[in-house]
């Protein structure tokens, strides 16, 4: 699974003493992922977070580019609100998130969205960006084509990864 070799990246990035930075990540070691992943610069104490990048896939299911969007942003332009509780841990500390639910676009129900967030630190320590990536599933299969418009998350936690 994409977000298990993503975990296991991460893992290797920091080692056990300190968190990886976003300089630490090289995409050619990751080539397959890149459609799935997405940065995310951490405003203040988590009171909001900007797209740094976000990867094809994961353009695909908001259907608009997100660099430079704000959650915020996001979500006063969808008119819904987006689920970022998780967000907000991870930047706090509290380590990696893994969360699937439901699609919340109306006639997509069937999808479903696997994420998973980990924390970055520029210094080994402050987290000030997450590394994220999204799989999108339809029947159980994974699928090259998220659906439209915006995705969100509407069940509750399932599986947490680390700490």
């Amino acid at each position: 699974m994409k977000l298990r070799q993503l975990y296991v990246y991460w893992e290797q990035l920091g080692g056990a003493k300190r968190l990886p930075s976003r300089r630490d990540i090289d995409p050619v070691e990751i080539p397959t992922l890149l459609p799935n992943i997405f940065l995310i610069d951490v405003v203040g104490d988590a009171e909001d977070f900007v797209f740094r990048l976000a990867g094809t896939l994961v353009e695909d299911a908001f259907s608009m580019p997100l660099k430079g969007k704000s959650i915020a942003e996001i979500q006063k332009r969808a008119g819904t609100p987006i689920p970022v509780a998780h967000h907000i841990e991870v930047a706090r500390g509290g380590g990696p998130r893994y969360r699937e639910g439901k699609m919340l676009v109306p006639g997509r129900e069937h999808w479903e969205i696997h994420r998973l967030l980990l924390p970055l630190a520029s210094d080994g320590v402050a987290i000030d960006v997450l590394m994220g990536a999204a799989v999108f599933r339809l029947g159980g299969k994974e699928s090259d084509h998220p659906p439209e418009p915006l995705s969100h998350l509407r069940q509750p936690d399932r599986v947490s990864y680390g700490g």
